[in-house]
């Protein structure tokens, strides 16, 4: 009797091993994977900044690794969707070996430290003071695509840890064992899970982002409390695991926290309603950032408990360019309107953004629609004032629905036109009625003269539905002069063909022995980013030039 329950005492050790073990194997794949990402990038820093552009073999393969894992196929992240199923992958493999797998309670209990592993992960990636940013050039914004897969991943093998053991207790009569306290707390844990799962469906976080927000934190607070009460021993490891993530949590929380207390002291905003329901919101104190990068914006007099993340136009002074639409960015709207000159205590958490060194590059192509011009804008002008830069030309492409949204950035237009290494490629998407006969072109500089108050006023009406608008991808611009040869100072009406514009911008560079390295930054909506990356994929894949990609994307 003694031997069978040493036996049975020994076997219970294993299999607690053999679960350790799996979270261990999962965060040495998790690991792994990020080392790999951080030699990539240094190794993409060292053919930029000191090796043979063309000639070297390493200059090569990273060309080759870049235009391969950059593009997309049938709407399909390839670079993306390869890393996915090696996650995938890592998840099944370890669910399903060294585990009795005729013994349901063992593959229940297995599934439950997968969930685990994947609740670290997903935490670890939603950190905004992540050690992947100075080692990947990965900020947060860019590890959100992989915190969601992970979440999902999270929840459902949580779904399958609850629902395998019930089908066991089932069996065996031990449906009782749901009344223990322990028990108990993982169901409610499994339940938030869920409901944090159906909370990210598109319609509710794009339509009520704040709630969605509030919702998101109070079930994660609640996940990790029940999960550590689900497994309260020590000796099992669990609580350990859920004691760890929560620090982590905590750490980057404090880190913020203390960040919006650093620049609210003599901080303060003022805001100016813009053309075309956007803002323009300046700071009396100065950001230190990098050009591209972005901050929290945090205004307690319109929102107590919120912060939002926007694009810095520039540092000094520091400023914000904001698209309004419902919320936050509403109510500062309706503040400006009504109390216009009113100066807002504020903070700011930030900057975040990896964003790369423009200026290592001869030729810059950068790409925005709407309010991303904030991020083109910022790296523009940087260059343009900088005087150790080794960039030959900037082609600035920009694309707008209104004619009144470019008064948005009429100084800033200004500033780019009348620099000699500048080309402007302005597009507006809908042309309104006053000018729908196409009879003439508006000239940037006139619009960059006007007072305020011609600029300001109720937005055009589109002569065109959003039907009748050609695809980013197709067709070529319909100039406003058409007896016209484009130049710098028209503005292009339809949307730009970003496949011809960034060919034909890498044309000009040289021939295909060219040294040149090039850039191409975008910003703006999904489709638009989805273009450049494909333009840039399939060219990366060529004979020529070095062609990097830096993209900003608008879903938070």
């Amino acid at each position: 009797m003694s031997d069978a329950k040493a036996a049975k005492a020994a076997a219970k050790v294993l299999r607690q091993s053999n679960n350790e073990w799996s979270n261990k194997y999962f965060a040495i794949a998790m690991g792994s994977i990020m080392v790999l990402f951080a030699i990539h990038h240094w190794l993409e820093v060292m053919e930029i900044r000191g090796f043979p552009r063309q000639k070297s073999f390493l200059a090569r393969k990273i060309r080759l690794i870049r235009g391969l894992f950059s593009g997309s196929y049938k709407g399909l992240h390839i670079g993306r969707s390869a890393l996915y199923t090696i996650y995938w992958a890592v998840n099944l493999i370890l669910a399903l070996t060294n585990v009795d797998l005729t013994n349901m309670n063992y593959v229940a209990k297995r599934f439950g430290w997968i969930a685990v592993a994947n609740l670290v992960l997903l935490v670890f990636l939603a950190l905004k003071n992540t050690p992947l940013a100075p080692l990947t050039a990965k900020s947060y914004e860019k590890l959100r695509p992989l915190h969601k897969v992970a979440g999902y991943t999270c929840i459902f093998t949580s779904c399958l840890h609850g629902i395998v053991y019930l089908a066991a207790w089932a069996d065996s009569g031990e449906l009782d064992s749901m009344q223990e306290v322990k028990n108990f707390a993982g169901a409610i844990a499994g339940l938030a899970m869920v409901l944090i799962g159906l909370s990210t469906i598109t319609y509710l976080m794009r339509g009520y982002y704040e709630l969605f927000y509030m919702f998101h934190i109070i079930l994660f607070i609640l996940i990790m409390i029940t999960v550590g009460m689900h497994r309260p021993k020590f000796s099992s490891s669990t609580v350990i695991i859920v004691i760890f993530t929560a620090c982590l949590w905590v750490s980057d929380r404090l880190i913020r926290t203390a960040k919006i207390c650093w620049n609210f002291f003599g901080n303060s905003a003022s805001i100016t309603a813009l053309p075309d329901n956007a803002i323009r919101v300046r700071l009396n104190r100065r950001i230190n950032s990098t050009p591209g990068s972005h901050a929290f914006l945090w205004v307690p007099a319109i929102r107590w408990f919120e912060s939002h993340p926007f694009t810095l136009l520039s540092s000094n002074p520091s400023e914000f360019v904001i698209r309004v639409y419902d919320g936050f960015t509403r109510d500062l709207y309706n503040a400006a309107q009504t109390s216009p000159g009113r100066v807002f205590r504020c903070s700011v958490d930030g900057p975040y953004g990896q964003v790369p060194n423009f200026q290592r590059f001869d030729k810059v192509i950068l790409v925005s629609g709407g309010s991303g011009a904030s991020f083109t804008f910022a790296i523009a002008l940087d260059l343009i004032e900088k005087s150790d830069t080794t960039v030959k030309t900037i082609d600035f492409i920009w694309a707008v629905r209104q004619q009144e949204n470019l008064s948005w950035y009429s100084q800033e237009l200004k500033r780019l036109q009348n620099h000699p290494s500048v080309n402007l490629f302005i597009y507006v998407t809908r042309q309104s009625t006053s000018d729908s006969s196409g009879t003439s072109s508006l000239n940037i500089q006139d619009l960059s003269e006007k007072s305020p108050a011609e600029t300001t006023g109720a937005p055009m009406e589109s002569s065109t539905s959003e039907s009748e608008v050609r695809d980013i991808e197709k067709g070529g611009p319909q100039y406003m002069n058409s007896d016209d040869e484009f130049s710098p100072d028209k503005i292009c009406s339809g949307r730009p063909d970003l496949n011809s514009l960034i060919a034909g911008s890498v044309a000009t560079v040289s021939n295909k022995s060219s040294d040149d390295r090039i850039i191409v930054g975008v910003c703006g909506p999904i489709a638009m980013t989805n273009a450049t990356r494909q333009a840039v994929s399939s060219i990366a894949r060529q004979d020529g030039p070095s062609i990097t990609q830096y993209t900003e994307e608008f879903e938070w």
